[in-house]
Order: structure tokens, then C-alpha cells, then sequence
């Protein structure tokens, strides 16, 4: 089977309730919690992917992954770009560019990656005067695991 299929199956587990997505690979393992799963797609407040491969990733070696996470993932609600490399803790952030803007606040999506194994996607909503808080992405079935497929294609 294949990243896709497994997270195929792991959503058909999950209906209609969601909870704690988990898929291994050979590489390391897709985890995330999803709110709700239904025939058409899911709602997800985190989306990682550990692997061993960042172990010793360097600054500039996030920078290329950044680069190509970029390219890889188009068809989100918005773009991602890279917002930022910080060098002390070997890490880099991407975020949506620009977000979805509303008359309730902004929306976006950001992506840390991290030496050490870590790839995290989260959507978070920023209200004038208030706290950024993460919130539901709802997603397709389709791009779930499209998602799952280019975190494995990319930090392989």
C-alpha cells in the first residue's frame, strides 16, 4: 500500500467522528486529530509528519525544503511561502501569502519544519485585538492525503 491508501483507510476508521490520525511509513509516521471526517473530506486542527531524515538538517538545507514544499503545495486555500529561517534553533516557518482575509480577521495556514524530525500545518484565525487561535482546516479527502504523500515526497 501507499501513503495515500493507508490514509484512505485511516479516514474510513475515523468516520464520521474523527480523532487521532496515524500512519506509518518507512520513513516515520503521518499523525494528526481531525474533528470530524465525512464522505467528502475532513476538518483537522493539526497535520504532521515526523521523520528521522531532518535529524541533521541545516539552515540551508530547510531553506531547499521550504523551496520545495513551496512548489509541492498549490493547491491549499492559499499559497505558502517562507516567512522565516531562524538559524539558532535550525528551524524555518511558512506561511499562508497572503492569508484570507475577512470582516471577522485574517485566516492562514503556517508550516514549521524542524531539525530533529518535525513537520507541523496548522490553520489559524487572527480577530483585530485578539490572540491568533488555531482552527479547523477542512480539507478533501483527496488533499489529506496529498498532503501526507508530499510530506513524505519531500522530507522523504
Amino acid at each position: 500500500m501507499n501513503i495515500k491508501q493507508d490514509i484512505a483507510l485511516e479516514l474510513q476508521r475515523l468516520f464520521p467522528l474523527g480523532g487521532e490520525l496515524e500512519v506509518r511509513t518507512s520513513t516515520g509516521r503521518v499523525i494528526g486529530q481531525l474533528e470530524s471526517v465525512d464522505n467528502i473530506g475532513a476538518s483537522f486542527t493539526r497535520f504532521d509528519y515526523q521523520s528521522t531524515n531532518l535529524a541533521a538538517a541545516t539552515v540551508d538545507g530547510l531553506k531547499a525544503l521550504s523551496t520545495k514544499i513551496q512548489q509541492r503545495l498549490t493547491y491549499l486555500l492559499e499559497p505558502i511561502s517562507l516567512l522565516e529561517v531562524d538559524s539558532e534553533s535550525v528551524s524555518i516557518q511558512m506561511r499562508s501569502s497572503p492569508p484570507q482575509v475577512g470582516d471577522d480577521g485574517r485566516s492562514y495556514y503556517e508550516l514549521l519544519v524542524r531539525r530533529g524530525g518535525e513537520v507541523t500545518l496548522r490553520r489559524y484565525h487572527k480577530a483585530a485585538g485578539q490572540p491568533r487561535q488555531i482552527v479547523p482546516a477542512n480539507v478533501t479527502r483527496e488533499v489529506l492525503a496529498r498532503l501526507a504523500d508530499d510530506f513524505v515526497a519531500v522530507i522523504g
